[in-house]
């Protein structure tokens, strides 16, 4: 009797589990596709790892301070903290204002810090080298980490939430404000390397100009680009060329899927790009917004 009394609550305890994971599942499956297509983390691997780190939600660090993976302080935070004991006694972790911040942290975690840098040659599709990669990288201290993120994803078919058909944003169109043109528009189509654009400005009284550029990325979000295209200044049109530097980053977390871009550089202007020694240089900045 004792044995099918223990049988009992063991698969009742069970079910119960697997009703707070599909309901965590429900509960956070959008968020976890929205930072994969800013990110390109796999949503199974955010997922499995908030489903692990916040045991469904329902841990102390998720509850009192919404951290659903286990993010420690670090020198580098300047938000609030909660101390719980982990690998030590009164160890410092994140605190978060809501769990919409703790998974853009997350994926910022991930995504800026050099010692995860290779993951993001890791195809999307390929969550079990993204799990091997998170506990080859240190993410956490368990030896069976990458199994357990990996047994949880299959548990819970998580990888089918990276094979949605809406996957990267690619193609953006672009509202720009600045000097010497005061407004412009474009078409931006951005991958991990690089982007490319294709402008319309205009100052409203002398200067207007028609380009296309290609910006190669240096370094996480900074740019540097060439530009070339044509200047009509009054009535007279010019070749123009120039160079740019500019910084691309995300929008806030209310404006997902949206992109802002800040760019200085130098353009130059001339009537015959191989034969006048009449150069207009023309000092630029602008910031543009990608929708």
């Amino acid at each position: 009797m004792k044995f099918f009394f223990n049988l009992f609550l063991l698969l009742s305890f069970t079910s119960f589990s697997q009703t707070l994971t599909n309901d965590y599942i429900n509960d956070y499956k959008d968020l976890a596709v929205e930072e994969m297509k800013l990110y390109n983390i796999p949503a199974s691997i955010t997922l499995s790892q908030g489903i692990l780190e916040s045991s469904n939600g329902e841990s102390m660090l998720a509850t009192k301070a919404n951290n659903h993976f286990g993010i420690k302080c670090h020198s580098s935070w300047q938000g609030d903290r909660v101390f719980h004991d982990d690998d030590d006694k009164g160890e410092c972790f994140r605190k978060y204002n809501n769990v919409e911040d703790s998974y853009r942290d997350h994926s910022l975690f991930l995504a800026n810090s050099s010692r995860y840098s290779f993951l993001f040659d890791i195809p999307i599709q390929n969550y079990k080298s993204w799990a091997k990669g998170l506990k080859k990288a240190g993410y956490a201290t368990n030896p069976k980490y990458s199994k357990l993120l990996i047994n949880i994803i299959k548990r819970y078919n998580l990888d089918q939430y990276d094979k949605t058909d809406d996957f990267f944003r690619k193609f953006y169109f672009s509202s720009s404000y600045g000097l010497p043109y005061l407004y412009g528009i474009g078409v931006n189509y951005i991958n991990k390397k690089y982007y490319l654009s294709l402008d319309l400005n205009s100052s409203y009284v002398y200067l207007n100009k028609l380009s296309v550029s290609y910006n190669y990325k240096l370094y996480k979000k900074i740019y540097f680009g060439l530009n070339t295209g044509v200047l009509y200044i009054n009535s007279n049109q010019k070749f123009d060329f120039g160079i740019k530097l500019s910084h691309l980053d995300d929008l806030s977390n209310k404006k997902r899927n949206k992109k802002q871009l800040i760019s200085c550089g130098l353009n130059i202007a001339t009537d015959d790009v191989f034969g006048s020694n009449s150069f207009i240089y023309i000092p630029t900045v602008s910031i543009s917004y990608l929708f």
